[in-house]
């Protein structure tokens, strides 16, 4: 297919300040066949306002353009799941609310999976922090194969988000692939992990067409190290995707074993260092419930530093301890 119908896809949620500058990015975009579909999650600022404002600017644009409403908020997992079910394109973008791409990013994207027929097509991006700082965007993950991207993301050394790549509808569609309703945290990591998986090839171009803010306070990973609530998502999400390759590869269940016993570690020990007892001992019961030959990835396969770190109360009275005899074994 020549021109295919692309669906962009964007979440919006509390984005007045940015969704001005995402919606001019999107309605310039030199490709033409394409369907732009917004849900709104029920936001209670004025960021469907803004977007009808910068709609009147692009008439042209106004029959390809759709907005959802959520009568409440439901959470960024149900309005991903909302824009699947709405959407009809050949293929999927993903933008978030908050971010912008470079105008001719869809047709290039295009024009590369039309070259290669790969399912999904990844481009790079640049992260935006406070300030003005822009750096490049840390993963990419333009340059791997199916195989060595699926592992890469696992292992958490490649950005498991949706944006920035154009992605095949079918897999989406003929793999049942949704996130899990109220599990907001890593939601993103719900969808690319089966969608690399069900892929027959990936591929990507070496060019920065996607720009991701980094410098929101508001945003759920913004400070997910001190979000309780986000890193139990992410270890319900981590768990769901460790459920998914059961039975189907032994090898990624291993590998997704390994770190969510590593992030339910380190968590626990940001807990302890927040004096934060009860999530502390939610990261504890992660780890309890995964097999013991992961626990040799943070120690515990030592009976002393598990019995020691298991409970709070031990870790509060043994922690001070083990680090004074660290700095006396050091000198």
């Amino acid at each position: 297919m020549a021109n295919p119908l692309v669906s962009v896809l964007v979440p919006v949620y509390q984005a007045e300040k940015y969704i001005e500058r995402c919606a001019q990015s999107l309605f310039e975009q030199t490709y033409d066949n394409m369907e732009f579909i917004f849900c709104d999650d029920c936001s209670p600022d004025a960021s469907i306002q803004k977007l009808k404002e910068v709609m009147k600017d692009y008439p042209q644009r106004s029959e390809q353009i759709r907005i959802i409403h959520h009568e409440r908020n439901r959470g960024s997992a149900a309005a991903r799941n909302t824009l699947i079910d709405n959407c009809k394109g050949v293929f999927l973008f993903w933008v978030d609310s908050d971010d912008w791409v470079d105008t001719n990013a869809v047709e290039v994207l295009v024009k590369k999976q039309q070259e290669t027929d790969a399912d999904i097509v990844t481009c790079r991006a640049y992260a935006h922090f406070a300030r003005g700082e822009v750096r490049e965007y840390f993963d990419g993950g333009w340059d791997l194969d199916r195989e060595t991207l699926l592992e890469m993301i696992l292992r958490g050394k490649r950005g498991a988000s949706v944006w920035r790549r154009l992605i095949r509808r079918e897999l989406f569609t003929v793999n049942h692939i949704k996130c899990i309703e109220g599990i907001n945290g890593r939601d993103d990591f719900q969808l690319i992990v089966p969608l690399i998986y069900f892929s027959r090839k990936v591929d990507g171009i070496n060019a920065f067409l996607y720009h991701y803010r980094r410098d929101i306070s508001h945003s759920i990973t913004y400070d997910y190290m001190n979000n309780v609530t986000y890193q139990i998502h992410a270890m319900i999400s981590r768990l769901a995707m460790r459920d998914f390759f059961a039975g189907k590869d032994d090898h990624y269940v291993h590998i997704i074993s390994e770190e969510i016993v590593r992030w339910a570690h380190k968590f626990m020990m940001q807990h302890y260092q927040h004096h934060n007892r009860k999530s502390y001992q939610i990261m504890v019961d992660y780890i309890d419930q995964m097999e013991r030959e992961y626990w040799k990835k943070i120690k515990w396969d030592n009976e002393i530093i598990r019995c020691m770190e298991h409970n709070y109360y031990i870790m509060c009275v043994t922690y001070p301890i083990r680090r004074l005899r660290r700095k006396i074994n050091c000198h």
